[in-house]
């Protein structure tokens, strides 16, 4: 590779899609919020959660729909440890692992010591 490309990042995670199933409701989620929250959490604490969040709008976007980018060793992995979701393990919903190879993009965060604040950008 030469030009513009050899900068590219190259690096690959893997994408999460949640899909909700067709009953599932915003009420059938709510008791499972905080577990649902939790184990995220320990994922992000392990190094293995990138960015996650609901899907608000688009195509599919209903309550339990969602993306994850997680770290993982391979699809297998990857496929492991969302299906330790409990919305997934409830029954909730279900779930798409795709390898997502990131190359461009720009993330800036300010972090105000004092004031124990931050700014996404």
């Amino acid at each position: 590779m030469s030009g513009s490309t050899d900068k590219l990042l190259g690096k690959d995670y893997w994408l999460i899609r949640s899909l909700p199933a067709e009953t599932t409701t915003a009420d059938d989620l709510t008791p499972l919020v905080d577990e649902h929250v939790s184990w995220l959490l320990g994922l992000e604490r392990e190094g293995l959660v990138v960015l996650s969040g609901p899907l608000l709008d688009g195509p599919g976007a209903r309550p339990g729909s969602g993306i994850t980018v997680l770290r993982a060793d391979d699809a297998e992995h990857a496929a492991r440890l969302a299906g330790g979701d409990p919305f997934v393990v409830a029954g909730l919903r279900s779930f798409e692992v795709c390898r997502w190879r990131v190359n461009e993009g720009s993330i800036g965060v300010r972090l105000s010591l004092g004031t124990g604040t931050f700014h996404w950008e």
